[in-house]
This record gives structure tokens, sequence and C-alpha cells, in this order.
């Protein structure tokens, strides 16, 4: 049991590290924080903000209910890499797939996998050999057209912790579940333009085991709002932000607050930043975000770099999403 303690708190203290003060004391971040790093390029390139915004494959992550505002394009996919602490050669590293398919106007499946990766670590004891931690996460998810332009989104998922072989453990599972509501409307007399806002509750289910340990998951709610504003026929804005509250462990409850915007450019170029605002102390950085996109007859590529301080160890962060939309 103590071997399990010990790296639970060494994991956890990568995460308050990652996102606090290099010199922040213990404090429980919990378990499988790694579902609070942004997902994917276009959402880390506009401060994390992601709850109202569409046009995106990504929308298991951050509310499915958006899937159905989708007007562009019936399905897709996309993967997206990104290597975390990298200016630590920290050996973490998020991998994420995310998809979503229109059956109808009215209904869509929504799938995601999300697999994160420690550094190697010693093991314990003469003949303990290294261990290898891993978490992954696999979604599935519903989206509902309720009434014309209200939707409603349900996800479930399936998450799995290894910590390596330690004692007679194997690992740890659990499931949870997120649940989204999005409305969105035209802007009156401006062809092309809406506004939406939207609800996002994520990581909503019980705590892991580990043998006798048990860890809360990072539970989160989120309201955002979005604003896409086409102007001179080839350009278009997006404006969005979320406010979000993190409710779970009690340790970390905070405020945080992400925006951004992206400029695109015959929705063949995009260009994106933003920013994130969180409570440092309880291990939520606050961090500048940039990045680009570029899409033609389907193809995306999206990239994103992280702009922070010395007392951010995630600082210099990028992401680098490839997805193909029908």
């Amino acid at each position: 049991m103590k071997r399990i303690g010990l790296y639970l708190f060494i994991i956890g203290i990568t995460f308050i590290k990652a996102y606090g003060q290099e010199d922040s004391g213990p404090v429980n971040t919990g378990a499988a924080n790694y579902l609070t790093i942004p997902v994917d390029a276009r959402s880390a390139a506009m401060g994390g903000a992601g709850v109202a915004i569409s046009r995106g494959n990504n929308a298991v992550f951050h509310n499915g209910a958006a899937t159905l505002s989708e007007a562009m394009h019936k399905g897709g996919v996309t993967y997206t890499y990104s290597p975390w602490m990298r200016d630590y050669e920290s050996g973490h590293s998020l991998h994420s797939l995310g998809g979503f398919y229109k059956i109808n106007k009215r209904n869509a499946i929504l799938l995601g996998f999300r697999y994160f990766g420690y550094p190697e670590m010693d093991g314990i004891g003469e003949d303990a050999s290294g261990i290898h931690p891993k978490e992954i996460a696999v979604e599935a998810g519903y989206a509902y057209e309720v009434i014309k332009n209200l939707s409603v989104s349900a996800t479930f998922k399936y998450l799995f912790s290894d910590m390596g072989k330690i004692g007679n453990s194997n690992g740890a599972s659990s499931v949870a579940f997120d649940l989204g509501i999005l409305y969105k409307r035209e802007i009156k007399d401006w062809e092309g333009a809406g506004w939406s806002v939207g609800i996002h509750a994520s990581n909503l289910g019980p705590k892991i085991k580990y043998l006798t340990s048990k860890e809360a998951l990072p539970a989160m709610v989120k309201v955002g709002g979005a604003a896409d504003l086409p102007f001179a026929s080839m350009h278009r804005l997006t404006l969005t932000a979320d406010l979000g509250y993190r409710l779970s462990p009690d340790d970390v409850q905070a405020l945080n607050v992400s925006a951004g915007a992206e400029y695109a450019w015959m929705e063949h170029l995009m260009l994106r930043g933003g920013y994130h605002y969180g409570d440092k102390n309880k291990g939520d950085a606050s961090y500048a975000t940039a990045g680009a996109g570029v899409e033609y007859a389907g193809v995306h590529l999206d990239f994103a770099w992280m702009f922070a301080g010395h007392e951010c160890l995630a600082r210099n962060t990028f992401w680098i999403s490839l997805g193909y939309s029908f």
C-alpha cells in the first residue's frame, strides 16, 4: 500500500507543479489529472476554451452537444499529440483521438480516446524492475437536438490507471460521465453570423480505488459562450470564453477562465490566440497560447504553443493535431 501511495504522490505533485508553482507544497490533486489538459491544438490555441465552439472533431472532450451545431460537416476524426513539461525532457506525453458522426440533423454519436504516458520510474525493492505508468480514457457519447437550436449530450468514460505491477495490483479503473448543453442562434441582419452558449459538466463519477486508497476524479463544470462573425466575404472572426469551476478534490476547488479568438481566411488558413487564468495556489497556473491551422479538402492540420512564466513547468508545451472531416 505504501508503494501505491508513493507513486500516486509523485504523479500528483507532477501535476501540481506542472500547473502551479515550482515550490508548491503537497496538495491533493486527486487522480486522472491528465483529463484537465487541453486536448487538441485548436482549443489549446484559444486558451483551452471550447464549451461553445463548433467546427471541431474534438467536441466529445469539450461539449458533445456542439456537434449538432456543426453545419459544414457530417463527421470527422482528429489525432493530437502533445509532449508535456518538455523543457525538462520529462517523458510525459498526451495522445488523443476524437471524432463524431451525425446520424441525421438531430442525432450524433461521439467517440474519444486519451493516452497519457508518464516517464519510467525505478521499481521499489531489490527485485523490482522499472515501471512505466500510463493512464487511458475511452469515451463514447450521444448528442440530441431537443428543439431547434438547443442540443444536449451525454458521454460515458472508462478510465484505466496503470501504475505498474506493484504488490498485488495491476492497475485501477473507474467510470465517469460528461453532460453538455448548447444553445445557438443566428445574429439578425448579419448573414452567416451567430452566437452560442453552453454548459459542460465533466468527469462526474466515483473515486478511483488503488487497493485501499481512493482518489477523486477532477470533476469540473464550465459555462461558455462564443460568437462567429464573418466579414468581407472571405474572413471570419470567432470569439469565445469559458468560466470554469473545479469541483473536486476539495484541495483544488477554484475558478478558472479561458478565452480566445480565431481568425479564418476563406476557411483555409486560421490564426489563433488565447489566455487561461487559473489559481496557481490550487495547481492551476495562468498562461497564454497561440497557434495556427490550415484546412483543405477536409484535411486539417493545427498547431498550438503555450507561453508561461518559470513558475509553470508546463511552459513551452505544444500541441499538433491532424484530422479529416467530411
